[in-house]
């Protein structure tokens, strides 16, 4: 798998975005999930935030790709915390408009507010919860989402329910690029599917992955793991059509998948180390 090409400069102590297709960057110094700028007509368009101790990270960095612009939506492919943990801090520093699935929210009043989630494969969810009502901040969702829907010049969004009841991906239709959050994850050599426990509803999450496949394009950019530049829909509908095999808990293939998820969870993708190309 081709891997995306650095910006060639380097920023505030790491390298500028990699550089998918123009107009399309994936950001460095995040935490959680994978976090994308688009240029989508005159605007810029996040699609998910990492943990909340990324928002500095991102700021820092569109102001190094995109210098006096500013984020006008953020697009959630759902409402986990690695995904959506700094959406309400960037709201509020910079104003962008927080687009989301209904059922990743809850009303309150006028408001729609992003639900607390976290992944049914945390063990310790319910005292991540607690800690998450002390920690996580009010989210608003500006646009909630009931179907399909065009979110922002030349960008489709596509419900895709199942890993979380509102889960959604995101079509970049002119580029052909797809926006996929943990629909599927990349382990570079391959695709694979979420576990079966960290599902909301696996059964309705694999309808889901079927239905998306002939829309699935050549470039994928999945929530974990690294954008794939090629071949990304072949690989997708290959997984699709696969069914789900009972493996023991301690499968040598899972503890692989796991140990590549928690390190992508875990740490910033930077690369200070690495030397500058020459000019």
């Amino acid at each position: 798998m081709d891997s995306p090409g650095r910006s060639g400069r380097r920023g505030r102590g790491y390298w500028l975005a990699d550089l998918v297709v123009p107009g399309v960057w994936w950001l460095h110094g995040t935490r959680g999930s994978n976090v994308y700028l688009v240029e989508a007509g005159a605007e810029l368009v996040l699609i998910d935030t990492g943990f909340g101790d990324s928002a500095q990270g991102i700021a820092q960095e569109v102001e190094e790709v995109a210098p006096g612009r500013a984020i006008s939506k953020i697009l959630l492919t759902h409402a986990h915390v690695d995904h959506a943990g700094a959406a309400g801090l960037l709201r509020k520093s910079c104003g962008a408009e927080v687009v989301a699935g209904r059922a990743e929210c809850v009303r309150q009043g006028e408001r729609w507010l992003l639900r607390e989630r976290v992944g049914h494969s945390h063990w310790l969810r319910s005292l991540l919860a607690a800690a998450l009502r002390r920690a996580f901040p009010v989210v608003i969702v500006d646009r909630v989402l009931a179907g399909e829907a065009e979110v922002a010049p030349g960008i489709v969004a596509v419900p895709v329910p199942g890993h979380t009841p509102g889960s959604y991906c995101y079509l970049d239709e002119a580029r052909g690029v797809a926006f996929v959050g943990d629909l599927v994850i990349s382990h570079v050599e391959w695709l694979a599917r979420p576990l079966k426990m960290s599902n909301a509803n696996d059964g309705l999450y694999l309808e889901s992955l079927r239905k998306f496949g002939p829309r699935a394009p050549e470039t994928g950019c999945p929530g974990h793991g690294a954008p794939v530049l090629a071949g990304f829909g072949e690989k997708l509908r290959e997984l699709a059509d696969l069914p789900r095999r009972r493996m023991p808990p301690f499968d040598p293939m899972r503890m692989r998948q796991l140990r590549q998820f928690g390190k992508g969870m875990s740490r910033r993708r930077e690369k200070a180390a690495d030397p500058p190309p020459p000019s």
